[in-house]
């Protein structure tokens, strides 16, 4: 399954490039920077979900909405990458608050491959999957 990763390159050091390296082998992982999502307006095709760095959420989560990119990623479930999770609420997830899947980046490649078997077994609350894109 192809998942993409949102994460800012100023980010993308230390736990955060062994997540990307660590990512279990059986799922691609595509990571795409804010700018370079700005710029294509879109998120690939073929995409299952999309994995998004808390701070680049929390940052461009404004300039998604200016730009009318809210629709095309609010069509994938979403998972949160951070270090720590904190009760705050993320920008635009107010209805979702203590119901969202975070990934710690610091995992192993064991780790990781147990929850992203359970992220893909078990959407996010308030999510279902389109019909025929889930594994039987």
């Amino acid at each position: 399954m192809k998942f993409v990763f949102l994460c800012d390159s100023n980010y993308l050091k230390g736990d955060y490039a062994n997540f990307v390296n660590n990512f279990p082998s059986g799922h691609e992982l595509l990571t795409i920077t804010s700018d370079d999502l700005l710029q294509s307006k879109s998120i690939l095709e073929g995409a299952f979900a999309l994995l998004a760095e808390k701070s680049t959420w929390q940052k461009n989560f404004s300039l998604f909405r200016y730009f009318g990119l809210l629709p095309s990623l609010e069509v994938l479930p979403t998972a949160f990458v951070a270090r720590g999770r904190r009760n705050e609420s993320l920008k635009g997830r107010n209805a979702n608050r203590n119901q969202e899947i975070f990934f710690n980046p610091a995992s192993t490649s064991e780790e990781l491959h147990i929850q992203i078997d359970k992220f893909i077994a078990a959407p996010p609350a308030g999510f279902s999957y389109p019909r025929g894109t889930a594994k039987a």
